[in-house]
């Protein structure tokens, strides 16, 4: 345990983001006593992060950290996410982070859009780095090779060649595609437009989650890490649900008690209030451990 207010702060933002002792030493430093350890997203930058993160929810190729990301640096205006780059125990062969993170690239599938609307990449820095088209907000893809980036474009874009795919960075480099417009104006009433406002309303719970996400390996193992949207009919909002399976540290009852502390925690915790916990540790074994918050 490390002794000074500003040593233990330090190790609670190196905790939460999981980034190096040194750096996250430095970063508190700078910090006001009173000022928060995680900033929270503009507007903007929440949308895209809550965007992110319910295309990325559930990767299709096996991770050992939270969505396979190992450390997060949240500003204001961006978000630097660290992912690992093993390719190890991959499920089909010839699949990397790289190519998993390139299908959130906009497409059109099928008259369909998907992936991140008005999304494209850039090359900076020698960092791959995701925008809105006309939009100061940026997720910055570290650990994720350049070359690597673009082998698995190339790849990508030949299976979507192959079945009719249009990627939108292809077709309108620097401006909206005609079908993703739907999504970028608030003002037309649009069941896109609509989708775009109650996801906007509810993107800081998202944008919180993304940013702390090394905080749910702190109490075990992650076997699982998925996430996803509904609409919240009694309340005419939007509800996110994080689902996270894993080996717990220690064999000991209401481990989930320890995470719940870290999501409530006053200094690196997102402003959240736990309103009900079903739990289900004293449940037989053969019903699974099992636990709601």
């Amino acid at each position: 345990m490390k002794r000074t207010r500003l040593e233990r702060r330090a190790e609670k933002l190196q905790v939460a983001t999981g980034l190096p002792w040194a750096e996250a030493l430095k970063r508190v430093r700078k910090l006001a006593p009173t000022a928060p350890l995680i900033p929270e997203a503009q507007q903007e930058q929440a949308l895209l992060e809550a965007y992110f993160l319910e295309q990325h929810a559930w990767p299709l190729i096996s991770t050992r950290n939270p969505w396979g990301i190992c450390s997060t640096d949240p500003r204001p205006d961006s978000l630097d996410l660290t992912f690992e780059d093993e390719d190890v125990n991959r499920e089909f062969a010839g699949e990397s982070m790289a190519r998993e993170l390139v299908r959130l690239l906009p497409r059109i599938s099928e008259g369909e859009l998907r992936g991140i609307p008005g999304t494209r990449y850039f090359i900076e820095d020698s960092a791959v780095v995701l925008r809105i088209v006309n939009l100061v907000a940026s997720i910055i893809l570290v650990g994720v090779d350049v070359e690597d980036w673009l082998t698995a474009l190339e790849l990508q874009t030949r299976d979507y060649d192959s079945d009719g795919t249009v990627l939108c960075q292809a077709k309108a480099p620097d401006q909206w595609h005609s079908r993703e417009k739907p999504y970028r104006s608030p003002k037309t009433h649009t069941v896109h437009a609509r989708r775009n406002r109650l996801l906007s309303a509810s993107a800081w719970m998202a944008s919180s989650m993304l940013h702390r996400a090394p905080l749910l390996r702190t109490i075990g193992i992650p076997l699982s890490t998925t996430a996803w949207s509904n609409l919240d009919r009694d309340r005419g909002g939007h509800e996110w649900i994080i689902d996270y399976i894993h080996e717990p540290l220690v064999q000991a009852p209401y481990h989930h008690q320890d995470l719940i502390s870290l999501l409530t925690d006053p200094e690196y915790g997102p402003p959240i209030t736990v309103t009900n916990l079903d739990c289900g540790c004293r449940l037989p074994a053969d019903y699974g451990y099992g636990c709601r918050v």
